[in-house]
């Protein structure tokens, strides 16, 4: 691999034998290196790959605007949580990380506080997410002497989901966030009960709900062909039954998806397990 471009000591421009475009991470790899080098192996940390012109003129703008020694601070938050959350991210969310962390430092040091409204909802969908991130946005606080605030490690949070899905939109993890909270709502309100949340059913559901409104998001649902299951179910949990299809009108009118009847299954078993299922 030769150097295309130097984008700082940090990171250079380059290409693969087969011509995709790649942005390479090595320490120091970028010092004293012009176009046409060779790459030294030795230095490379980490090589991004570049799809498309305009994610490559996005990539680049991100780098540009951001100090370089963010960019392995950045790296070892997400090397941290890829081995605490045992997940594997999209190399989008580097750069995704450092374009937010550093609007997070520019408005704390212009005294901006911007309230993050689904903190609470965060804390409670997403804790492992939200954990890592405190202990990232705490690290950033040491080690560059500022203060963010806990609404900062919601956002971070946020990035950290939207890195581990198919679809890579922050639009669709902020709705997947809301429609939890509007789920949950729908369970607590038509059973008339108070979830418990230390409990392992409520996990189990949470769980459920989270890969279940992923895949309402981008268009895939279970279809095993369990009718007779389903049939049987219906009938002897009809309040479940009902609460299902609460679920289902929901997402129906906000997403415009009809639920499979192996996704309504799935939804009652966990519901008779997190609700009581006597019948009136």
């Amino acid at each position: 691999m030769t150097v295309a471009k130097v984008l700082n000591n940090s990171l250079v421009l380059s290409s693969t034998p087969g011509h995709d475009e790649v942005i390479v991470m090595g320490k120091g790899i970028g010092f004293n290196s012009n176009v046409g080098d060779t790459l030294d192996p030795e230095k490379i940390e980490k090589i991004f790959v570049v799809q498309g012109s305009q994610t490559s003129r996005d990539y680049l703008r991100v780098i540009a605007n951001s100090p370089e020694y963010l960019l392995p601070l950045v790296q070892a938050l997400i090397d941290d949580a890829s081995t605490r959350l045992n997940a594997r991210f999209s190399e989008q969310l580097f750069f995704t990380l450092v374009d937010h962390i550093c609007f997070a430092i520019e408005r704390f040091q212009k005294g901006m506080v911007i309230q993050n409204r689904l903190l609470a909802e965060v804390k409670r969908f997403y804790p492992r997410e939200f954990s890592v991130a405190q202990q990232a946005v705490a690290g950033l606080n040491q080690q560059l002497n500022i203060w963010l605030p806990d609404e900062e490690a919601g956002n971070i949070a946020f990035h950290l989901v939207n890195g581990q899905t198919d679809v890579q939109n922050m639009e669709s993890t902020l709705l997947s966030v809301k429609m939890l909270k509007d789920i949950f709502n729908i369970v607590k309100y038509h059973f008339n009960v108070t979830l418990d949340e230390d409990s392992l059913n409520y996990q189990r559901f949470l769980t459920h709900l989270q890969f279940f409104i992923q895949r309402m998001i981008e268009g895939r649902q279970i279809v095993a062909r369990e009718d007779f299951i389903f049939a049987q179910v219906s009938r002897e949990y009809p309040r479940h039954y009902r609460a299902s299809q609460l679920i289902a009108e929901y997402v129906h009118n906000l997403l415009q998806v009809t639920l499979t009847s192996d996704e309504l299954l799935y939804l009652m078993i966990h519901l008779v397990r997190i609700a009581s299922p006597d019948e009136p």
